[in-house]
């Protein structure tokens, strides 16, 4: 603004924890900012900002403070006398208790202003009209900022919420994928020693074994046929060896259970108006065979917490109730599918038992 030599500012700064003073000075037509030092005139400047008026007219020589320059620092230091007039504007600080100090050092002639064209020095008039008019104006200035503050504030927190809820995605997905594949391997381990019971052998998985098991995608109700198949295989390539028989991962072919009849049947199925019945059915079933591979009751809370997105037993009620005609269609048509829900699932169970009755 025209008229204006130089600014003092005197503000708490929140990032030093202490208050500080900065001067904005005229220097050859461009304004320059740098920091004071103002711990000698500190004292003098509390009263200041104690004060309750949002501005005042000062002259220089009132002023506790004199701005001079040695071994290329700024300092504040006792005022001498100047031929300036100064506006004080008293902003409150972010945490509304002292004031901030704005000393907008002016020209005594008002021409600068485009107020008058004589040279004499401000009226009172001029003075309060410049006063409010710069008042409000720094006052809009920093409210607008605060305002553009909270809205960065508000938009950085959600940013970071939705960074923290998409690891946590992540992470719950890892331990998903992990615990499933645990669940696969205490599947296969209860069906090895069912057949080490019936064959009167013992047959243990390799860790390389274990871990192929545990990344296997497939349907799991073809697991207990491939690991039958795995134990023929064994038996035949150890005839005859007396002791433990290892099952090594080369010795699981997970592929035999897929492709063929069976996946496109699968595979039709799921494009046609059945496709959201089959996905219940399939996690059902999944998550029953979880559950009897840990040895839990087969009640709706395990079934519902074994699902990959854990639902309540209520909510697996309803799904199946309002599934109820494609579930015994299906079942129908596939009578082969699904034979842990359909015979040892309650909520299944009432469903298909309603049907026939």
């Amino acid at each position: 603004m025209p008229g204006i030599k130089k600014m003092v500012t005197v503000h708490f700064d929140s990032s030093k924890k202490r208050i500080t003073g900065i001067l904005t000075d005229n220097d050859n037509g461009g304004y320059t900012t740098r920091e004071l030092n103002i711990d000698t005139a500190l004292p003098s400047l509390q009263r200041y900002m104690e004060e309750k008026s949002p501005f005042s007219w000062l002259s220089e020589q009132s002023l506790p403070f004199d701005i001079k320059k040695e071994n290329n620092k700024l300092s504040i230091d006792i005022f001498s006398e100047l031929q300036n007039i100064v506006l004080l504007i008293r902003v409150p600080d972010e945490l509304n208790q002292l004031k901030d100090l704005v000393f907008l050092f002016l020209n005594e002639n008002p021409s600068n202003f485009g107020v008058t064209n004589t040279v004499n020095p401000l009226t009172t008039d001029n003075k309060s009209i410049i006063a409010f008019l710069l008042f409000n104006t720094i006052k809009t200035f920093i409210n607008g900022q605060n305002e553009d503050r909270e809205v960065l504030k508000s938009a950085n927190f959600r940013t970071r919420q939705v960074i923290a809820i998409t690891e946590n995605l992540k992470q719950e997905l890892e331990r998903t994928k992990d615990n499933y594949g645990l669940s696969l391997i205490k599947l296969c381990q209860n069906y090895i020693h069912d057949w080490s019971a019936k064959n009167s052998k013992k047959y243990v998985f390799t860790p390389g074994a274990l871990n192929k098991i545990k990344k296997y995608k497939g349907d799991l109700k073809n697991l207990e046929r491939i690991i039958a198949e795995t134990v023929s295989y064994v038996d035949n390539l150890y005839f005859g060896v007396q002791g433990e028989i290892e099952i090594s991962e080369w010795h699981i072919h997970l592929d035999t259970a897929t492709g063929g009849k069976m996946e496109t049947k699968t595979e039709v199925a799921r494009e046609d108006k059945y496709a959201k019945t089959l996905a219940l059915l399939d996690k059902l079933e999944k998550a029953a065979l979880q559950v009897k591979s840990k040895h839990l009751k087969m009640t709706g809370t395990n079934v519902g917490a074994a699902c990959p997105v854990p639902i309540s037993a209520p909510a697996i009620s309803d799904a199946l109730y309002n599934h109820r005609g494609k579930i015994n269609n299906l079942i129908k048509t596939h009578p082969e599918n699904w034979e842990t829900i359909k015979n040892e699932f309650r909520p299944v169970m009432n469903i298909l038992k309603q049907e026939n009755n």
